[in-house]
């Protein structure tokens, strides 16, 4: 940021290319590489992180009430992100292993108008699934074959240790029917909101979209993440944060082995740092969620990853920040209350949340003033 300052300052005092500078679309362009992806610069559309990105390809190819298919469950941005647009979402089920169903996927274009695909096939949240490459050629193949377009989520794919992992469906995309979205929210820093995307068919468009909202990013940490991206030590870094990402991810496992009911079932991603964990005995995240909030620790109740009730007894538990000693009690009290609560040894806060609507939900977990070291979320 320092370098970029001083060398691009004169950038503050002009007006930015809409689409990004040529610098960070030409870095993303070459690390796209690592996920099979041969995309050119001039194409890409720099935006102010992931969900602006997949706002901005859902404008290009869809108009409000269409219907949009997503997997189940699925990231909680990306139902917001719909209702928000008037769009219908259509959950598909999906493998906690190798992702959504191709076989359902197909069957559901075959019979429904859906005018756009939503997905993660790579460390989908909540899941962490990974679809396999077979998987991911037959994906892309199947919407250029009904004409749909794929909205591909790549935010997570780095945190792969092998560019063979990381390879998205966007490396089988030969028609322009995938429209590939990403940012370094997970690997470099949440705070620096910047993202992009390459919209296939479409690219003229989300670029024409994003000129003609005045979304523009700033240019002076364009250079700065474009720096950072081209330096011989980034991909080695990458792959030190997965390996001990991998290795929290073991520590997090065994606290749940110890401290939560017998009968819990805790999914097994290869990489990333979100857990999704199903209680015995049809244990209700909400309730759960509620004892935690009112011990100041955060966990995301199943209820929030999709639109029914489907996931009532899930929770997802994130561990992308601090992880100590503090963050370690966290997790198995969060144990032991979901063992006190199978019991029945105590019971939600009469203010406890029901079954209520979703942007309810959306609020209390974010709402900032219960945030504490205990954080989980």
């Amino acid at each position: 940021m320092s370098r970029a300052t001083r060398l691009k300052r004169d950038t503050l005092t002009e007006y930015a290319s809409s689409s990004g500078t040529t610098a960070l679309r030409d870095a993303v362009a070459l690390r796209a590489l690592h996920l099979g992806c041969a995309l050119r610069g001039e194409k890409i559309v720099i935006t102010a992180g992931c969900i602006h990105a997949i706002s901005l390809c859902l404008q290009a190819v869809t108009q409000p009430g269409d219907l949009v298919a997503v997997e189940s469950p699925t990231y909680f941005g990306f139902l917001d992100l719909l209702e928000a647009m008037n769009l219908k979402a259509l959950a598909i089920p999906s493998d906690p292993r190798t992702g959504v169903s191709l076989p359902a996927l197909q069957l559901a274009l075959q019979t429904q108008p859906i005018r756009a695909v939503l997905l993660v096939p790579t460390l989908s949240n909540p899941q962490g699934s990974v679809m396999p490459l077979t998987q991911k050629r037959a994906l892309a193949q199947l919407v250029a074959q009904h004409q749909v377009p794929l909205i591909e989520d790549v935010v997570f794919n780095d945190l792969l240790a092998t560019d063979a992992r990381r390879k998205a469906v966007k490396a089988f995309d030969t028609q322009g029917w995938v429209m590939i979205c990403g940012s370094f929210a997970k690997t470099v820093a949440p705070g620096i909101r910047l993202g992009w995307t390459e919209a296939g068919r479409w690219s003229q468009t989300v670029a024409t979209l994003k000129r003609v909202q005045g979304a523009s990013t700033t240019a002076v940490l364009e250079y700065a993440l474009a720096d950072l991206l081209t330096q011989g030590s980034y991909e080695a870094q990458l792959r030190r944060l997965c390996l001990l990402m991998k290795q929290r991810l073991g520590q997090a496992r065994r606290l749940i082995q110890a401290n939560f009911p017998r009968g819990t079932r805790v999914y097994d991603p290869p990489a990333g740092y979100t857990l999704w964990i199903e209680l015995p005995g049809h244990l209700d995240g909400m309730a759960l969620f509620a004892l935690c909030a009112a011990r100041s620790i955060r966990i995301g109740p199943g209820q929030l990853f999709c639109s029914s009730l489907q996931y009532q007894h899930f929770v997802r538990l994130s561990f992308a920040g601090a992880w100590g000693a503090t963050e370690q009690e966290a997790l198995a009290e969060v144990g032991r209350l979901a063992c006190a609560l199978q019991v029945g040894e105590t019971a939600p806060p009469v203010s406890a949340p029901g079954p209520i609507d979703r942007s309810d939900l959306m609020c209390d977990l974010m709402s900032g003033d219960r945030v504490s070291a205990h954080d989980l979320w």
